[in-house]
């Protein structure tokens, strides 16, 4: 069943439905894209051409450099509007479950909270569905407005953090089917934990069976190497390696996260617990949306 109110009760349904139809073909798209990628090809031969030729002065280089920018801007741009695309013919061809159902469950694999941004990747890297994330602040809008007319009604919401204030904080998007500590952003600490998670999402839990594989590469790789590469500040693997340098490579990054994870939860776990059992005594709306929340939403 589509999760798709009336334009004037359900923004969220807007943007998704943004997000999930278009014109399920686009060759047009994919020749502009070719045609972008073969233009970037020309200039980058060029580039090192000219960049091995010291005559070739350096403001040449730096506009040929800002040339190839824009290019690449340009073609991610249309790799989007294909990922839209492709999420629409997916949709078409085979109805799922509605956007609240799927983002929960995605948090449910995740374990901690995430930001609107790497939801986004992720929901395209896992399933191949296209959710801009700005369609999350309407979404999370919506599913307080459900809980005002009906409190309880639904096992869990798709619903903000909440700071050791009890206020909201809608960077992270969390379950509150989870416990309360679990939801709180108790300090700068926390929030690397929660960066930290994503990384052990990526590259399998320790004890899982996805944690020792050599498998064939998968979408959610290319995610694993750039947050890798952000946050732990290991290299990727080179492209050439094979399944079993790839899942050495995995552990690497697996054991190094897990490590600081340990580290982290050492003393944030204690405080965020304590945060949580003072928000315990506060009334639910509170303890789901955050304290000073309006009655429109967060």
């Amino acid at each position: 069943m589509e999760y798709l109110a009336p334009p004037h009760r359900n923004h969220a349904g807007i943007a998704w439905k943004r997000g999930y139809y278009g014109q399920v073909n686009s060759p047009a798209v994919r020749e502009e894209l070719v045609a972008t990628l073969e233009e970037a090809l020309r200039l980058q031969q060029r580039l090192v051409t000219d960049a091995r030729d010291a005559g070739v002065p350096v403001p040449e280089l730096v506009a040929q450099v800002s040339v190839l920018e824009r290019l690449d801007d340009r073609r991610d741009e249309l790799i989007g509007e294909l990922r839209r695309t492709a999420s629409a013919g997916i949709r078409a061809a085979r109805p799922g479950p509605s956007i609240r159902e799927v983002v929960l469950a995605a948090l449910a694999e995740l374990r901690w909270p995430q930001n609107a941004g790497f939801l986004e990747g992720y929901l395209w890297a896992t399933r191949q569905l296209q959710l801009d994330s700005r369609a999350f602040a309407p979404l999370r809008r919506d599913e307080q407005r459900a809980w005002q007319r009906a409190p309880g009604a639904r096992d869990a919401y798709i619903a903000p953090a909440l700071n050791a204030d009890g206020s909201p904080n809608p960077r992270w998007i969390t379950s509150s089917a989870w416990d309360l500590g679990r939801r709180v952003v108790a300090s700068a600490e926390t929030e690397h934990l929660f960066d930290l998670q994503k990384i052990l999402a990526l590259a399998g839990r320790p004890g899982t069976a996805a944690a020792h594989d050599a498998r064939p590469r998968r979408p959610t790789d290319a995610m694993l190497e750039r947050y890798a590469e952000q946050i732990l500040k290991i290299e990727p693997p080179p492209a050439s390696d094979g399944p079993d340098q790839a899942s050495t490579w995995r552990t690497l990054v697996r054991t190094r996260a897990s490590e600081l994870i340990g580290e982290i939860r050492s003393h944030d776990e204690p405080r965020r617990k304590q945060i949580a059992a003072r928000l315990a005594g506060r009334p639910e709306r509170d303890r789901i949306w955050g304290r000073g929340v309006s009655q429109g939403g967060a």
